[in-house]
């Protein structure tokens, strides 16, 4: 075995014995000279030994064992999530001047009740995407929450996809840089991907494809650009103009940016940039590895059977698609004038690999 300077090397002499709550091995200094030693702050707790091989004497009944690393176990919650809304009576029946005309089906509709299942829709589907990115773990390390529903069951959250990128893998800018951009992501790939497989995604707002295009363009000003682009046209129509969404890199490193809505919302990123005045959040640059892992794709949604998408109305005095009640027979849930709509569903995301993903974070401080 050899420790952190490998020019010091020690064999491991017979099986190891249990000492309380450590194992005690056996050592002797590999080349076996008397008066060689290990250095003391070689043996000190912070330091490390790996295995390079193996020796045994002649007619020996011991050998090497297979060396297993201990896998790491991550564990994440489902969260349930709900949302609603309520059409009166007299809203079911209303129609709007504007037409609403439905992209995919081509079904045009005057009806406020369509137009608010469209608004209702939209929302849940944005807050659905939100909450799968930015949601925060709440378990406590032995899997209960403090967190109690009106009810007084437990409400569980679990961690978003920033959440479960790896904390050491998230580097602070003030500005980016092309030789930081090579380094950080040198970095996050070296010993861990083969140069094949260096092909990173990043999710950005649009202030960061405009600071990743500046850097890149500042580049290449360094270059003799032989067949460019840049410029379109003939004559006196000419258009100048492109940006750059790509990079490739020493290293088989490769990068292509995504443009990533979320992160340019203005409503829920507050934090501005003192400069520009557009949000912080909009020069984020997540790094995710979308690669895959034993033949499942190392990032995936994951959502509880059947309950993917619940959805159900309560009836009062209308009910969707059968419209008001027209005899006491009618059987309705409630003597409301009008109905409601629930969205329901128990999702999460999972990353199979967090140590292969990253950021880089805008810092004004």
């Amino acid at each position: 075995m050899a420790f952190d300077e490998r020019e010091f090397q020690v064999r491991v002499s017979g099986a190891p014995y249990q000492d309380g709550d450590y194992f005690v091995y056996t050592v002797f200094v590999a080349d076996g000279r008397s008066e060689s030693y290990i250095p003391p702050e070689l043996l000190e707790k912070s330091k490390r030994v790996s295995r390079e091989g193996s020796a045994y004497e002649e007619y020996s009944d011991e050998s090497d064992i297979v060396n297993y690393n201990t896998p790491l176990k991550l564990r994440n919650h489902l969260t349930t999530m709900r949302l609603s809304y309520d059409i009166t009576g007299s809203a079911y029946s209303s129609k709007m001047v504007i037409e609403m005309k439905d992209p995919k089906t081509g079904k045009s509709s005057y009806l406020w009740s369509d137009y608010q299942e469209w608004v209702a829709l939209r929302q849940w589907y944005q807050t659905m995407d939100r909450f799968l990115v930015y949601s925060k773990y709440n378990a406590n390390p032995d899997g209960t929450t403090d967190l109690k529903g009106t009810n007084g069951r437990p409400v569980y959250i679990g961690a978003g996809l920033l959440q479960q990128i790896a904390a050491s893998n998230r580097q602070s800018y003030t500005k980016l840089t092309a030789d930081l951009l090579e380094d950080y992501l040198f970095n996050l790939s070296y010993n861990i991907m083969a140069k094949g497989e260096r092909k990173f995604v990043a999710l950005t707002g649009e202030m960061g494809m405009k600071e990743f295009d500046r850097i890149l363009k500042e580049k290449a000003s360094g270059y003799q650009l032989v067949d460019t682009k840049f410029v379109s046209g003939s004559g006196q129509e000419l258009t100048l103009g492109g940006q750059f969404t790509t990079y490739k890199m020493l290293n088989g490193i490769e990068l292509t940016l995504k443009h990533f809505p979320l992160y340019d919302d203005i409503v829920y990123n507050r934090s501005l940039h003192p400069v520009s005045g557009k949000p912080l959040e909009s020069y984020r640059m997540t790094f995710v590895d979308f690669g895959m892992r034993d033949g499942e794709s190392n990032v995936q949604k994951v959502v509880r059977k059947d309950r993917e998408m619940a959805m159900w109305h309560i009836a009062g005095s209308v009910a969707p698609g059968t419209g008001h009640a027209k005899s006491k027979s009618t059987l309705r849930a409630n003597a409301k004038d009008g109905y409601s709509v629930n969205f329901l569903t128990e999702q999460g995301i999972m990353m199979k690999d967090p140590t292969t993903s990253g950021e880089l974070i805008m810092d004004i401080a």
